[in-house]
């Protein structure tokens, strides 16, 4: 997600072990997120020095409830403890479980101030100055409830520290550097400790049959619902290493036995560029498949292939994001997977197309794609879905990958229908070059592929493959500051290529002439994005200080900066714009820019698919997404680029947040739609508000989420002729 990539989406609760590599058996459970005692018996208290817990959601020695496990909605139970003695600085809370040889982590959260002595039910900000530490889901992550497997009851206890000191302020602080950073400053402790159990009808993971793919035998888990089984980290090709690396996709490994899939796949490499640690391992062996499904044996359900964003260059398809039970209860078999990124993933140079079969390089990331479209093809009626009724969808450079699989001859065939959520445009709205959607013609992305890798120390192919990824990956993350896109927004200097074999033509090319796989269509947009911010985030956008992060679009809270803005995009229209949104102060400038952002989204999107609608007689749905999820971000990113995304999978219960009765209703709803378009290419159905196909002659698009119906694509047809104006200035892209 190029330009919304923002911390309230980017940190990923995600439950990932190592990775297994194909034709091997499955290796043992590392140590991240177990512990070999518990906290209070490696580092104890004082004698006589104890603290008094309690929770609101049980008694010590009684049932944690159902909803504070992975079984129920996850949520965090409350905590509340008596004051520590004198000289306490802070407070570390730990939660572990007691079911097996080495006991599993399910929350750490330190440096809790001296002052704070309870936590709330349903918890998913820490207090001020408080930090997450490591669990089952990985570093820096929030509680994650029991998911005991059997069913005896299992103890957990929750186990809460007085310290003399304030531990080091490092998210990414192993259980084992947090325990000695504690030794000898705990001046107090005390214990909570609830039971849990498998619930009645959960079934036993290990006794669940396994199914036979391609490559051998295969047993997945129970997922939070009983009813669904997950298939985690399934490979679909090989691992693009040594001579595979900068090669398209190469057929998996068979395997020997029963394949326990268990354990999400590692993430593809890819920059951290400050943000959090990344959630999981790191490995170029990356190229796994994950599965929900509740069908039964000979069943044959519709299939969604789902395509994480991240510009191309950051993601996974083992975020809870995109967690498929919701779907999957729907009568869906949810597929997601990692696909090669950045450097890796799209690297061109003169001397890797020179050797190529097709004579061109650049675009592994969608041969990717590609590659585990022909799996599921091959493989997917073993997990009960239908090969013949498959919808690809992504989101933000997923959806860009959609578009681009949508017009690529080598997908042909591989799916019926296709969401593309975010960034569907008009091929002469310069927002397009710098969005995730944008591509590189082959001449340029050879000449910086180039500079990129003797930048890198590396003169030929060979250095290349023989890199080790890490070094290959630093400074993966730059733009492409040449790209003129009449404003601050650059692209990603690695995204795909217009090579002319896996993308046969421009844009413009493309819809002149119809040349797309013919599917049936939904893509839309958000209303906070691309440059359009909340009301309630003008006065802390004033106040930031340096720059934006490069890459990201231009937003304009001051009038100084909206009227120059406005002079260098629009030069000889920049008047004519300015009485359109006309504004005179800072408040009106910020409103009369995200203005101009509504209508250009929509108009865009609309341009875009009326041209689309000529090459087709499959229908188009268009939609304007509305509603702001809850939680900390809530004023700062309101209805953000990705914002959509749980509710589309109706997966709330699978990511902690504040959700309300509000939310869960959206999800139904929207989940709905979603599961409608996956099952019969309409959205449609009984008790759903009607959404209408796209129509050109209307001028209108689908909102959905805090109000559902439709809405004109601009504010007024003055508004709508001026951007069809502007874009006719504009060359395709």
């Amino acid at each position: 997600m190029m330009h919304g990539f923002r911390g309230v989406v980017a940190l990923m609760a995600l439950l990932f072990l190592a990775p297994v590599a194909a034709g091997a058996q499955t290796a043992p459970a590392p140590s991240i997120g177990h512990a070999p005692t518990l906290l209070t018996v490696a580092v104890p208290a004082p004698t006589g020095a104890r603290l008094i817990v309690s929770s609101p959601a049980f008694a010590d020695g009684g049932d944690l409830p159902i909803d504070n496990t992975q079984y129920g909605a996850n949520r965090f139970p409350g905590l509340a403890w008596s004051a520590g003695p004198a000289g306490t600085r802070s407070y570390v809370v730990v939660l572990q479980g007691q079911g097996g040889k080495a006991t599993s982590i399910h929350l750490t959260l330190f440096n809790i101030p001296a002052g704070t002595t309870s936590l709330a039910p349903g918890l998913t900000d820490p207090p001020s100055g408080a930090i997450y530490g490591v669990n089952v889901h990985g570093a820096n992550q929030p509680y994650v409830g029991p998911h005991t497997h059997g069913a005896a009851k299992v103890a957990y206890p929750f186990q809460v520290f007085a310290l003399d000191r304030v531990l080091p302020a490092d998210p990414s602080l192993s259980f084992e550097a947090l325990t000695e950073a504690m030794r000898g400053h705990v001046l107090a402790s005390g214990t909570l400790t609830a039971m849990s159990a498998r619930p009645p009808g959960a079934g036993d993971e290990a006794a669940r049959a396994p199914i036979g793919i391609e490559t051998g035998l295969l047993a997945g888990v129970s997922g939070r619902d009983p009813t669904i089984t997950v298939y985690k980290g399934v490979p679909y090709a090989a691992a693009p290493v040594g001579p595979l690396r900068f090669r398209p996709p190469a057929a998996p490994a068979a395997w020997e036995g029963v394949r326990q899939a268990d354990r999400f796949g590692a993430l593809c490499p890819q920059p951290q560029g400050g943000g959090p640690p990344p959630a999981g391992p790191m490995d170029e062996d990356c190229l796994t498949a994950n599965v929900w499904t509740a069908a039964a044996a000979g069943e044959k359900r519709p299939v969604l292939v789902w395509i994480y964003g991240g510009g191309f260059l950051t993601g996974t398809g083992a975020s809870p994001e995109f967690d498929g039970e919701g779907l999957a209860r729907k009568g869906v078999v949810v597929v997601t997977f990692n696909y090669r990124l950045g450097a890796l993933g799209f690297l061109a140079t003169p001397a890797l197309s020179a050797e190529a079969e097709h004579g061109v390089s650049g675009n592994y990331g969608l041969l990717d794609d590609i590659a585990l479209l022909k799996w599921v093809r091959r493989n997917i009626a073993a997990f009960g879905g239908d090969p013949d009724q498959v919808t690809i969808a992504g989101q933000s450079a997923g959806a860009g990958s959609v578009g681009f699989l949508s017009m690529s001859p080598l997908a042909k065939g591989l799916f019926k229908r296709a969401i593309a959520q975010s960034h569907s445009r008009y091929p002469r709205d310069p927002d397009l070059r710098f969005l995730s959607v944008s591509y590189r013609a082959r001449p340029a992305a050879e000449q910086a592929g180039q500079a990129y890798a003797q930048a890198h120390g590396a003169t030929t192919v060979e250095a290349l493959r023989a890199m080790p990824w890490r070094d290959l990956i630093e400074g993966s993350d730059a733009v492409e500051a040449a790209v003129e896109t009449g404003s601050t927004g650059k692209p990603p200097l690695f995204r795909p290529v217009l090579d002319g074999w896996v993308i046969p033509s421009t844009y413009e090319a493309a819809l002149a002439k119809g040349a797309f796989n013919d599917v049936v269509v939904v893509t839309g947009n958000n209303r906070d994005e691309t440059g359009a911010v909340p009301v309630t985030a003008f006065a802390a956008l004033r106040a930031r200080s340096g720059p934006p992060r490069a890459g990201t679009p231009q937003v304009n809270v001051t009038l100084a900066a909206y009227v120059q803005a406005a002079r260098a995009k629009y030069g000889a229209m920049a008047d004519a714009f300015l009485r359109l949104y006309p504004a005179t102060t800072d408040d009106e400038a910020a409103l009369a820019s995200n203005a101009a952002a509504y209508d250009n989204n929509r108009v865009s999107t609309y341009l875009w698919a009326a041209e689309r609608a000529k090459g087709t007689s499959r229908p188009i749905f268009t939609y304007w997404w509305t509603h702001a999820p809850p939680g900390a971000g809530h004023d700062l990113s309101g209805a953000y680029h990705g914002s959509e995304i749980n509710y589309a999978f109706g997966n709330l219960d699978a990511n902690d947040r504040p959700w309300t009765a509000e939310d869960r209703a959206i999800a139904e709803r929207m989940s709905s739609y979603w599961a409608n378009i996956i099952k019969t290419g309409d959205p449609n159905g009984e008790g759903l508000p009607t959404w209408a196909p796209f129509d050109a002659k209307a001028r209108s698009v689908m909102m959905l989420g805090d109000q559902w119906g439709a809405t004109p694509v601009a504010a007024n047809p003055e508004k709508l002729d001026f951007w069809r104006r502007f874009y006719a200035t504009q060359a395709a892209w």
